[in-house]
């Protein structure tokens, strides 16, 4: 197993340490360095087995290393050679030289540097590859000095296996020698040798695998995997039933080619066939999650670690799903927000054990990202609230258009935000704070849920949905939804239910709004008479049919209001 990557001068990073564990999900925004990590480690393989293959025991060989041309990097598709090094810079320039290495200087090679630490029964292990430019199309690869003549039995042992994200599937696929393969993986088109990783499952001397992950398709989808074919055909068929036949017959069961199948069958058969066809000591899964839905990730992702467990396979997953990330502990976590780190490597766990109980990883990945939270009764809510900054121009806009970071108290007691907001304290002192109460919470004094860094806002009318009671701005709303008569109907309605100085100003302050919960009352009579259908979720669509100046005062205010508590 795999406990330490550590890199110099490789694509995004100049110098870091990545920390695993047996299973460990790396999680992080796009761009964030998820995918360059399983890079790393993918180029630290390549540059072994090519040592072992062509290293000769020359001293010319130790001095300079094996070349690896750019046809021969399967690990990655690249243009340039130079594109492995930071800034794609790869001479080393006069802020890079240590001043305490008086054979560094500027202008010479600036080496590029992978180390994995890993562990085994016997003990812990290490290996370092120095990776030095040439030109475009050829770099020199060897182990550190210290290592050339002593490579680690256990990392010689190591089996590393990179599975990228679902691509596409070709309608005809013939037999790829294993380079082939090797190459199209690491041009992201993994789902061009599917059939290649059937058939070779298949063909396994021990039947039990292909009966695993025929069994394994039949329990997830109902289809029954039929035997891939390749004998005097020129490309491999490889097909399905729609379904389980019922003893040795099909049933008259339709027979498919599997790329009529859909894409989460796809991601799932791609991850099985590898899985079987490729046993690993390392596995590296690039959003595996993708194109699945989310009973389906979990179902698949509950599956990887229960038999990656038993076989003493290490998981190395990059994705950026809710389930996957809400369902690994947080020490199993690798956050790309803010720089790499393990979740809660550097807190004493004592510390942050109640926090875990309250929080998601989802929460503390979030949490990380953003140096507030906003806590709202609902998410209609806060789609209400987004709508609104949209529409007014307000400069928060550009906090809800990003990775805000908010949470639903779903009716309960304001205190569950309060201990909520505590949980991350705990693990981010510095964390700001804003609850929203709808105006119905009068009678709860401020001093029972405010707290250091938690500003507690309220609504005066009596919830964020008063604020959508606006005749002109619901009539258009409706107009392409309802019927002519239907539509003047709900009009009707509104002008016998609203007092007539609200039907008039929708934005004078008025009792009416302030003690009437129109989201159970006044709005579903209002779209049942227009012969609408509407749920209160949907509500905020309402706001999008809003002008500027039919936005009570107020909504700015709360726009403001959050603005300034968060600092932005």
């Amino acid at each position: 197993m795999i406990t330490v990557v550590e890199v110099g001068y490789f694509k995004r990073f100049e110098t870091q340490r990545f920390e695993l564990a047996d299973h460990i999900v790396l999680a992080g925004p796009d761009n964030s360095g998820k995918t360059t990590l399983l890079q790393a480690i993918m180029v630290w393989d390549l540059a072994l087995r090519r040592w072992r293959e062509r290293r000769s025991g020359s001293t010319a060989s130790e001095r300079t290393g094996v070349p690896l041309t750019r046809k021969d990097f399967t690990a990655l598709p690249l243009r340039e050679m130079n594109l492995l090094w930071t800034d794609t810079l790869t001479a080393l320039r006069k802020e890079d030289v240590d001043p305490d290495q008086p054979d560094q200087l500027p202008g010479r090679p600036r080496v590029l540097t992978i180390s994995l630490t890993g562990r085994t029964r016997d003990g812990p292990w290490d290996l370092t590859f120095e990776f030095r430019y040439q030109n475009t199309e050829v770099i020199y690869v060897k182990p550190s000095a210290a290592q050339i003549g002593n490579i680690p039995q256990a990392a010689e042992d190591l089996n590393v296996v990179h599975v990228p994200a679902f691509s596409g599937i070709g309608a005809e696929e013939t037999r790829y020698d294993r380079p082939f393969q090797d190459l199209l993986i690491g041009q992201g088109k993994a789902g061009d040798i599917l059939r290649n990783l059937l058939l070779e499952v298949h063909q396994q001397q021990d039947k039990a695998n292909w009966t695993e992950l025929c069994r394994q398709i039949e329990e997830i989808f109902g289809y029954r995997l039929l035997p891939p074919e390749y004998e005097g055909r020129p490309f491999i068929l490889c097909e399905y039933l729609g379904g389980v036949p019922k003893g040795r017959g099909k049933n008259k069961l339709a027979q498919l080619d599997i790329a009529s199948a859909g894409s989460g069958f796809h991601q799932v058969l791609l991850l099985l066939g590898f899985f079987y066809a490729r046993p690993a000591s390392v596995l590296l899964l690039d959003e595996p999650d993708a194109h699945s839905h989310v009973i389906l990730q979990k179902q698949v992702y509950d599956w990887l670690r229960r038999v990656a467990g038993e076989r003493g396979c290490q998981l190395v997953i990059a994705t950026h799903s809710e389930v996957l990330i809400d369902d690994t502990s947080p020490e199993m976590i690798l956050s790309f927000f803010r720089g790499p780190h393990r979740l809660v490597a550097d807190v004493e766990r004592e510390q942050v054990t109640q926090a875990l109980r309250r929080l998601s990883a989802m929460d503390m990945l979030r949490a990380e990202a953003s140096g507030g939270i906003l806590y709202v009764e609902g998410e209609d809510d806060f789609n209400a609230l987004s709508t609104w900054a949209r529409v007014l121009e307000h400069p928060l806009h550009k906090w809800f258009a990003g990775l805000p970071f908010w949470h639903s108290n779903q009716g309960r007691h304001p205190r569950e935000a309060r201990a909520h907001f505590f949980a991350l304290r705990a693990l981010h002192p510095n964390m700001r704070a804003v609850l929203l109460l709808d105006g119905d919470n009068r009678q709860l004094p401020d001093r029972e849920v405010e707290a250091d860094g938690l500003e507690v806002l309220r609504w005066r009318r009596y919830e964020a949905e008063s604020y959508l009671i606006h005749p002109a701005a619901l009539s258009r709303f409706v107009a392409p939804r309802a019927l002519p008569f239907f539509a003047s109907q709900a009009q009707e309605f509104l002008r016998g239910r609203l007092p007539p100085d609200v039907y008039r100003d929708p934005l004078l302050t008025e009792d009416f709004l302030e003690r009437t919960p129109v989201s159970k009352t006044l709005l579903p009579e209002f779209f049942r008479k227009a012969d609408v259908s509407l749920s209160k979720k949907e509500y905020y669509l309402i706001a999008t049919q809003m002008r500027k100046d039919e936005i009570a005062e107020e909504v700015t205010e709360k726009l403001d209001a959050i603005q300034a508590a968060f600092g932005l």
